[in-house]
Formats: structure tokens, sequence, C-alpha cells
């Protein structure tokens, strides 16, 4: 009876002893998986990751960061402060590196976006409700306020060369916000993440891939049916973002239907045809740029674009003699698609 007891002992202990290895071998490089949700930069933001939770106190740091500094919504952030006073000193590194990007994208885009549009939107009012008292010498008198060149950008200060500027970096700022979360979960070794600020995002990693075209889902129904592996595309390790005017649009007196979206080169709504922008890229910044890019530029000049660039890929819906049509750059495929 004594010897069965070790026996039975003895293989008790290696089956614990093996369990534990398995154990180990499976889980030795698992780490807690962290979200986080809250507001900023106007929308409503989700990070979840692989990795060390004492990383949320430094991403709730540069979430509040950047919201300090480029925040149209918080009277206290640095673009808000320049709005009322025409200028700022001790400005941070984001407001500045910001307002490069946007000179870099807006001679990219021939004059189409702009950081010093805020002043033409407001004048159009919301939701374009002063349209009947935009006249042509208004709009020309307004877009030539809105000149890139009446902002002055020096060492640690930004400044405007007549009243009446004012800036406005909603086209970039949360795709640039992604980056740079990104870029700081890399370095510290989170291997899978995904990140979502409104309509602009990045997934990274082995994880479940992320079906980011979610502003689609107000089309009608036979739309969605006709086009449905197209609109299933998927993908990882990509950064995107979407811009669109389904449901935002005014009438002119003669009936058109005109988008949410203003084009800097004639001060006037958009009319292209152009419905939504779903873009792709390697940098979140890139694709929110490129996303009303596209949207503002005929069709052929963003299709262009887009087909010129190997870092983007995209996929436009626009309406052609009333019907809804969409066009895709050859890489921008459901993954079961051959």
């Amino acid at each position: 009876m004594r010897t069965v007891s070790v026996k039975n002992l003895t293989w008790g202990t290696l089956l614990i002893l093996t369990a534990l290895v398995v154990w180990l071998h499976f889980f030795k490089d698992k780490s807690p998986n962290v979200f986080i949700e809250g507001k900023a930069l106007g929308v409503f933001y989700s990070i979840s990751f692989e990795g060390d939770p004492q990383l949320e106190k430094s991403i709730d740091s540069l979430i509040h960061e950047i919201d300090l500094a480029v925040n149209l919504q918080l009277p206290n952030s640095e673009i808000s402060r320049f709005n009322r006073f025409g200028s700022i000193e001790n400005t941070s590194s984001h407001l500045s590196t910001l307002l490069e990007l946007s000179n870099f994208f807006h001679f990219l885009s021939g004059g189409a976006v702009s950081h010093t549009m805020l002043p033409l939107i407001k004048e159009w009012g919301r939701e374009f409700s002063n349209q009947r008292q935009m006249t042509n010498e208004k709009v020309e008198e307004l877009v030539r306020l809105c000149d890139i060149r009446n902002v002055e950008i020096g060492t640690n200060m930004i400044k405007s060369n007549q009243p009446g500027i004012m800036l406005d970096l909603n086209y970039l700022d949360k795709g640039y916000l992604i980056d740079q979360l990104s870029d700081f979960l890399m370095k510290n070794n989170v291997k899978n993440f995904h990140i979502e600020f409104g309509l602009d995002g990045v997934t990274y990693g082995l994880g479940k891939r992320k079906n980011s075209l979610n502003f689609l889902n107000n089309l009608p129904p036979e739309f969605m049916k006709k086009y449905s592996k197209k609109l299933n595309h998927s993908f990882n390790n990509t950064a995107y973002s979407s811009s669109g005017n389904l449901n935002k649009f005014y009438v002119d007196a003669k009936g058109n239907k005109h988008s949410h979206l203003i084009d800097l080169r004639t001060g006037f709504p958009i009319s292209n045809g152009i419905l939504a922008t779903h873009i792709t890229s390697s940098r979140c910044v890139k694709a929110d740029a490129f996303a009303t890019i596209c949207m503002i530029l005929d069709l052929e000049d963003s299709i262009h674009l887009i087909n010129n660039d190997p870092d983007l890929e995209g996929l436009i819906v626009y309406n052609l003699n009333g019907n809804l049509e969409i066009w895709n750059s050859s890489g921008f495929k459901n993954p079961k698609e051959k």
C-alpha cells in the first residue's frame, strides 16, 4: 500500500508539473488586455491593447496634451487662443507640426484644403444657413482672407498677418493623434492594438481584424447587398479614415444638393457627386487628409491621386445620374476575394 501511494504521488506530481509547463508556455507571451475610452477632439474614442496597464497614464496624458493644443471646443486650447487674439507664443510642437503638415496637403491638393478655412465656414453658417448672403464678391473676399500666406509659423510662435484669420485643423487632428498614440505603443513593445477616434483609426498586430466601414451603414439596403463583398473589406497593420456627406448637404435656390464641405479654391460648397470616401494608409494623418481631399476633388482627380501613391488604397461612393456607384482601388479588396 505504501508503494502504491508513492507511485500515485509521483504520477500526480508529474501531471501537475506538466500542466504548469504547458500553461507557462502558452501564456508566457500573453499580456493583459487594456481598454480605454473617452472623448477628445470633439469625438468619442476607444483604445484597446495587450500590454502593461501602467501605460494608460501616459496615453491619457498624450491625449490631453494634443487636445489642449488643437481642440476648437476648448476655450483655452492653443488654437482657440490664436483665433481670439490673432497670435500665440510658446506653442507646443503639436500645433506647429500640424500646421506644417496642413501646408503640405494644401499644396498637394492644389489648394482644396487648408487650416485657414474657418472664417469661410463660419460665414456660410451652420448647414449653410447664410447662403442667401453669400454673394460672389463676399466669397471672393473670404477666399483671399483664407490664404495660407496670411499665417506666419515661427519658432514657438504663430501669428496672423491681418485681422480675422482663424485656424481649424479638424481634417488632420484625429489622424495625427492616432499616429502619436501608435508610435508610443510600438516604442513600448505593444504588438497588438486598435485605436479609433470617430471615423479614423488603426489596427496593428495579430489581433482580430477590424471591419471599419460602419460609416456606410446608412446607405440603402439594396446598395449594401449589391456591393457586400467590397464593403466587407477588413485589414490589419493599417490606418484608415472616412469622410462622407450621405446625410449632410444643403439645397440651393435651384434645388441642387451640395456637400457639407467647402472647396477653398472656389469658396463654395462642393457638388461633385461624391458621397463618401474611405482611405487606408500607413499613417493615419495621411489617410485623414486624403479622405477629405478626395471628397472635394472631382472623382477623376481623386482616383488619380490614390492610384499614383502606393501607400494609399481607397473606396469612393458617388452619385452617377441618380444612381449610387462605387469605385475602389486595386488593393482595396475583401481578403476572401481573388
